[in-house]
């Protein structure tokens, strides 16, 4: 099973897609804190209003990918995981336009485990899983 293909007709795969998108969201929640630290210390000597303002997207974007994080971890968390899929695209998006190269391939590498994540958010909320589809594997 690849990354970006992942088997979404069992339990067992979706709730390791779901799985994976939280994993995914909490490295770039992780990714937001180094980032933080770095511009923290760049912008240590200024202290004016308009610099700190600088802050205030970086933290709301570090909780919404942390919440959305452990939602996914936990097999739910369709709605977190879609908003933090699209904050995600549109950092993809500005990172884009500025052809920022590294942060193009981080952040799209992020969006598809997200977006695979939501989907087997997707998929565990749909249910109907046929457990003898998969007991018939190892007859």
């Amino acid at each position: 099973m690849a990354f970006w293909n992942t088997d979404l007709t069992t339990e067992d795969g979706a709730l390791g897609a779901a799985q994976t998108g939280g994993f995914a969201c909490l490295l770039g929640a992780a990714l937001g804190v180094f980032g933080l630290l770095f511009a923290t210390g760049l912008l240590a000597e200024a202290r004016s209003a308009v610099s700190l303002l600088f802050f205030v997207p970086v933290l709301v974007e570090i909780a919404l990918l942390s919440i959305a994080g452990f939602r996914l971890r936990a097999g739910k968390g369709l709605v977190w995981g879609s908003v933090a899929a699209l904050v995600i695209l549109l950092e993809l998006l500005l990172k884009l336009a500025g052809l920022n190269i590294v942060g193009i391939v981080i952040n799209g590498v992020l969006l598809v485990g997200i977006v695979n994540g939501v989907r087997g958010a997707w998929a565990l909320r749909r249910g109907g899983f046929d457990t003898e589809e998969v007991a018939a594997v190892f007859e």
